[in-house]
């Protein structure tokens, strides 16, 4: 069987079994089976469900509808629902079967018209789809003498007793006869009257689903339906409604939905999902009510609505306050939390448009934001800069001249590409220790960046500039010189970012996106987005072309290697290959087609680093995405390149279980990465470089788990990497790219 055919099986398994677990919105195969084998708790239910999916997502596939869409169950989870419903109430027949056919069809029908108005609100369709299906099943029904309602509930032990004997008629009474307290025995049952199972053996195999599936799906479900739970009864005085209805299956997904899945999971998140529970207690009489006027079923509709109109709400308002809806939906409220805290940790002060320090080499920050002398209110997030020696003098001897100054006259780059807009070039710089206030910003270069972002350098010197109003310039291309004109004693750069083209405007705080800073020698420390302090020793990354080379990945290219792994006294030799794509929002990736695993990266020329991984985590692939996972494209001896890795990246098992519970809250578990180039065979013309980095998982200052890794770059390409993972040890060597 060829890797075609093994993917096309994989879709088909997948598009079925996902289609059960996509009411709790979940991926997870195992919560998706439990489900399924609880499906079946009533028999004939089960089966109407099972062929119901199955019906569907034919269907979706005949009529040419969306692969990835079929693939999740979008177009099968309400079809399984309508079937589930008809096979618990209507007599199996020829007319039985026939119209659970066309009512799976309809289900699709509507799923896609709904999914297509509601894409443009960008909200889910959840169980509309069922409901609208169920309730035109339920009026078409009136009419069609043929279709008969179940009577199975009044010869239920005759039909046990044919299926499965005297076992399966005491099977059933020891199901029947389960009793827990009060509202753990009603939680149960709701559980497992989402599927139309109402016994407290499907709700416990879907209670076990859900809490492998997802701790805060898990603890939600709980919350939710305790507080769903007493604010009826605060509210209508009588629990024993939902004992024997099972509406209380409202405030888990209600709960679920809100709490942990559309909605970043924090302590607001939770408060939100009780308080809608609230609101479902109150509104669902009066739904119920007046459905019950037109003899039509509730199920899930309170907390449908209540869902969609809380969306639509959070999608329309003006503040976060704290409650952040998922950007991209990984089907997981862990996965989601994990992902934005490490997103939100990496990219805090990420900016769209990166800002270059405006110089060639090393400079000194002679005045920082907040400075004593001149950067003071609005004009305090400005930083000026000098050239100085090691005794941080800014001049030779005798320092009476402005040639003396080291800085004056060098060239100034531009900081970011842009528009020139405005330049002032007429004002003579001034003699060493002398100011014009008249004329106090001196020849002056205004460079527009983006809308609301514009870049002012100051105190140039006359007739030194390179460029003219009109000019379009690229980051690092020479502008001006340092110069000493307008307020400035000695010679000086005066930098500092503004929302507005004029040469007065307020300053704005704007960080610098890459850059190292020199403490005691040699010894230099890497920053990302960024504010230089004053007083400290800043520069641009000096780019090394070996580490371009070889973190240069380009869609189309193939990297091969011969990967040799050793776990204890086993050894296994393989040849993987990866190939690096670009998808459809070109976004670069590299794909293992062996274990179907993207990763994907990103190399702005001056870090490389990985952003998402997809596929499996015991891959080659997914080790070199923790090993490379951020390395910088020039070499600083000893140098540090720290970084933030998501908390399920590393480590599974009871701590991160206890994590997941917690997380919302408080998180006492920290993943970090840490990169350092250890070996250089020449500074000045490299060939070879080697790469250590380590990857950790713990809390306190205690490792539960450490990955150690070395990257060798060779004449412009990757020779090898080694990944020691506890008693496992991977050498990765390459063979062509």
């Amino acid at each position: 069987m060829n890797i075609a055919q093994k993917k096309n099986i994989r879709f088909w398994s997948d598009s079925f079994i996902h289609s059960y677990s996509q009411m709790f919105f979940s991926d997870n195969r195992i919560f998706a089976y439990l489900i399924l084998v609880a499906s079946f708790a009533n028999v004939h239910s089960g089966i109407a469900g099972f062929i119901a999916v199955i019906s569907s997502i034919f269907f979706s596939h005949w009529l040419g509808l969306n692969r990835t869409s079929i693939h999740s169950g979008f177009y099968s989870f309400n079809s399984l629902m309508v079937g589930l419903v008809m096979g618990l109430f209507f007599q199996f027949s020829f007319i039985f079967f026939l119209l659970l056919f066309i009512f799976s069809i309809t289900s699709v029908l509507i799923t896609n018209a709904v999914g297509i108005f509601f894409a443009k609100y960008e909200l889910p369709v959840l169980g509309i789809p069922f409901i609208l299906t169920v309730w035109l099943l339920l009026l078409a029904v009136r009419g069609l003498n043929e279709i008969q309602l179940s009577e199975r509930w009044l010869f239920v032990y005759n039909d046990l007793f044919s299926i499965g004997g005297i076992q399966m008629v005491k099977a059933y009474e020891w199901m029947q006869e389960i009793r827990l307290p009060g509202i753990i025995d009603i939680y149960f049952k709701s559980l497992g009257a989402i599927y139309f199972q109402y016994n407290v053996i499907a709700g416990i195999l879907i209670a076990i689903g859900l809490l492998i599936y997802s701790r805060i799906a898990f603890s939600l479900s709980i919350i939710g339906f305790i507080s769903g739970y007493y604010a009826f009864y605060f509210l209508h005085g009588n629990v024993e409604q939902l004992s024997y209805t099972y509406i209380g299956f409202n405030y888990i997904l209600a709960a679920i939905s809100i709490g942990g899945f559309y909605l970043i999971p924090s302590a607001k998140s939770y408060v939100l999902a009780v308080l809608l529970t609230a609101v479902i207690a109150v509104i669902q009489t009066g739904m119920g009510y007046l459905l019950g006027l037109l003899q039509l079923p509730m199920y899930s509709f309170p907390s449908t609505i209540i869902i969609l109109l809380t969306l639509l709400t959070l999608k329309y308002r003006f503040e976060s306050k704290g409650l952040k809806l998922v950007p991209v939906q990984l089907f997981s409220p862990e996965k989601n939390l994990y992902r934005y805290l490490y997103q939100s940790e990496r990219y805090k002060n990420n900016t769209y448009i990166q800002i270059a320090l405006p110089f060639y080499g090393e400079w000194y920050v002679s005045q920082g934001n907040d400075g004593k002398i001149t950067h003071r209110d609005d004009w305090k997030y400005a930083l000026d800069f000098v050239v100085v020696d090691e005794m941080k003098k800014t001049f030779r001897l005798p320092g009476e001249k402005l040639s003396d100054f080291f800085c004056y006259n060098i060239p100034v780059n531009a900081p970011a590409a842009g528009y020139v807009t405005h330049i002032i070039d007429d004002i003579e710089d001034n003699n060493i220790g002398e100011v014009n206030l008249q004329q106090n910003w001196g020849n002056t270069i205004i460079i527009r960046h983006a809308e609301g972002l514009y870049s002012k350098l100051s105190h140039m010197k006359q007739a030194s500039f390179k460029v003219k109003v009109g000019d379009y310039v690229n980051a690092g291309d020479i502008i001006a010189a340092c110069g000493n004109s307008g307020r400035s004693p000695e010679p000086h750069i005066h930098f500092q970012l503004q929302s507005t083209p004029f040469v007065g405007s307020k300053t704005l705080q704007y960080p610098i996106s890459y850059y190292v800073t020199r403490k005691n020698g040699f010894d230099y420390e890497f920053h990302s987005f960024d504010y230089p302090r004053e007083q400290s020793d800043v520069s641009n990354i000096q780019r090394t072309q070996i580490l371009l080379s070889a973190f240069n990945f380009e869609p189309g290219q193939k990297l091969k290697f011969e990967v040799i792994t050793k776990e204890e006294a086993k050894e296994k030799k393989e040849i993987i290959s990866w190939e690096v794509k670009v998808d459809s929002y070109n976004y670069k990736y590299l794909y293992c087609a062996e274990t179907n695993s993207s990763a994907y990266f990103i190399n702005n020329f001056t870090v490389f680093y990985f952003t998402e991984f997809y596929g499996d985590k015991k891959s080659l692939l997914y080790q070199f995405f923790i090993s490379a996972h951020k390395i910088l494209l020039g070499y600083y001896h000893q140098m540090n390149i720290n970084d933030e890795l998501p908390l399920n990246s590393l480590f599974s098992g009871m701590v991160l279980y206890l994590q997941d519970f917690t997380a919302p809250f408080i998180r006492f578990v920290k993943a970090d990465y840490n990169a350092v180039f250890s070996v250089i065979d020449d500074f000045n013309f490299p060939k070879f470089i080697k790469i250590e980095t380590q990857a950790s998982i713990g809390f306190s200052k205690k490792n539960l788990k450490v990955i150690n890794s070395e990257i060798v770059i060779n004449n412009g390409s990757i020779q090898y990497f080694t990944i020691e993972n506890g008693n496992t040890k991977i050498l990765a060597t390459c063979l062509s790219d």
